[in-house]
């Protein structure tokens, strides 16, 4: 594939996330203007949560149907992102290495307690995927683009409370056969 091609292809992806990166704030905004920003955050928190063990419910299946143990590095062989967007980005194509940190930041002078709600949808999401999808295993994020760090970097760890079936933002609430 040309270099023109690929960069191509990784703009359009990367403008795909930010319609959703535009929705998910319009939606915090609707909730926030409807409810208060406290009820607003718990209802993304939990729909955030709901989110993930969807997503990782699949993903699971899918490392299961390969034959692939859960582990952090094998979500990464199985995840339902198209991680070109962000792991082939360039300086040079402008903007941030993330798609939803670059179209979440043009929000804050404006709103600044969407900072909140961003950094909440990157910690409850990567945090429930990694203890949904491994049930060993929790997650934490020690740096964020969103937070204006240069990069996102977070440290993986066991957790008994994961092995346990307590995860860091919620609980399920769906029966036990549709896992």
């Amino acid at each position: 594939m040309s270099g023109n091609h690929k960069n191509a292809d990784i703009s359009g992806i990367r403008l795909a996330c930010r319609q959703f990166a535009m929705l998910y704030f319009q939606f915090c905004r609707t909730l926030v203007e409807s409810n208060g920003e406290a009820a607003a955050l718990e209802l993304v928190q939990k729909t955030i949560f709901r989110l993930a063990l969807d997503r990782t419910d699949r993903i699971r299946a899918k490392a299961d149907a390969e034959g692939l143990t859960p582990t952090a590095e094998n979500f990464m062989r199985v995840n339902d992102l198209p991680f070109t967007a962000w792991k082939d980005w360039e300086p040079d194509m402008g903007g941030l290495r993330c798609p939803y940190a670059e179209a979440w930041r043009e929000y804050y002078a404006e709103y600044p307690w969407f900072k909140r709600f961003a950094s909440l949808y990157c910690d409850v999401i990567d945090t429930t995927n990694i203890e949904n999808f491994s049930r060993t295993t929790s997650h934490r994020i020690t740096a964020n683009l969103i937070w204006g760090d240069p990069a996102c970097e977070r440290e993986y760890f066991e957790s008994e409370a994961v092995k346990r079936g307590v995860f860091t933002y919620g609980k399920r609430d769906e029966p036990a056969e549709r896992r």
